[in-house]
């Protein structure tokens, strides 16, 4: 597997490497041992490999955690809008991912099977429609109003302050209702992400109908039903999903100096520094949690075509948007040359 530093220069690859495509490079070790772990979560509500994915990493945790209850974790998720121009409950669930998005049918067998692994049993019934919605009460769980702050800005534990202790709250969602609002943080925002992604690719509920998010986010977060249409019909919102969604792939670019954008969700940043693309199994990451709290540096060189990893599943649907968006722009600029 292939984890890549987004903090280190972009050098040219020698001749040897080049032909190989990467070459593996010799672990550093930190004196003490890293007991803190910030997760971004790359990811569309929309894509059944980012639900597998949210679910391995759950259980990566909770196995990381029983050998070590000293870890912290906190994850927040960080929007990727795969599907920007779909309407609202206008799709037949199958017919979107089979016709609308042009997958095979191998692909659901491919879905079924991993789902199997992760303890999901996927439904293809139901309506389905534009995630925007789902990101922006996602993001609600998470502050109060609407900013461009890259998500792990907004974590809460201190380790100064907190340590040795923190809440122990749990990462899924609740099975009943709870009574009062909830203190947002990343530890919210997963919950609520873990109800609406379980009672969309389970459950045949449509993540689109603003009904049921409401009525799903009323349920996890005690929010009052005001506040949640509000975020629901503000345009505001609507721009800060948009504007973070696009963000995600020029701040990962520029940071990692990476000709290539993020074309694989889910994409998981460990740290802040270490990138793990597409979708991965429980046991590898937990892997990765384990060289990472020894100091371990897992680095191996990368090309710069992508951030792709080997043993990552690229969702066609993020590789579709991104080369759309790259002939977009070619059209684009042939028609000012030709202006010329």
């Amino acid at each position: 597997m292939q984890v890549q530093d987004l903090l280190i220069p972009d050098e040219e690859p020698s001749q040897s490497s080049a032909a190989e495509g990467k070459r593996v490079a010799k672990p550093n070790f930190a004196p003490s041992e890293i007991k803190y772990f910030v997760v971004e979560f790359i990811h569309d509500t929309i894509c059944p490999f980012c639900y597998i994915g949210m679910k391995n990493l759950l259980m990566a945790i909770d196995i990381y955690k029983s050998r070590h209850p000293d870890a912290v974790f906190e994850v927040t998720c960080t929007p990727f809008i795969l599907a920007p121009t779909a309407k609202i409950s206008y799709y037949d669930k199958y017919y979107y991912y089979s016709a609308e998005r042009g997958l095979p049918t191998s692909r659901f067998d491919v879905w079924n099977r991993l789902g199997e692994d992760a303890g999901i049993r996927f439904s293809w019934k139901g309506r389905t429609g534009n995630s925007r919605d789902s990101h922006k009460l996602l993001r609600f769980a998470l502050q109060k109003t609407p900013t461009v702050q890259a998500s792990t800005e907004l974590t809460v534990y201190r380790p100064t302050v907190d340590a040795p202790l923190y809440p122990p709250y749990s990462l899924r969602a609740p099975e009943q209702p709870v009574s009062l609002p909830q203190p947002r943080g990343p530890d919210l925002q997963m919950r609520l992400l873990d109800a609406i992604t379980t009672n969309y690719h389970e459950h045949d509920k449509d993540l689109s109908d603003r009904e049921f998010l409401l009525e799903i986010t009323r349920t996890v977060t005690g929010f009052s039903e005001d506040d949640i249409r509000a975020v629901l019909d503000s345009p505001e919102w609507d721009r800060t999903v948009d504007m973070l969604s696009s963000e995600v792939q020029n701040r990962i670019s520029v940071r990692s100096r990476l000709a290539g954008p993020i074309v694989a969700v889910p994409t998981m940043v460990f740290n802040n520094k270490w990138v793990y693309g597409g979708f991965q199994k429980v046991d590898d990451i937990v892997n990765q949690f384990e060289l990472l709290r020894r100091g371990a540096n897992p680095l191996q060189e990368y090309t710069t075509s992508s951030l792709v990893l080997d043993g990552g599943i690229a969702d066609t649907l993020a590789r579709a948007a991104v080369m759309a968006r790259s002939n977009n722009k070619s059209r684009d600029s042939g028609d000012s040359s030709s202006k010329q």
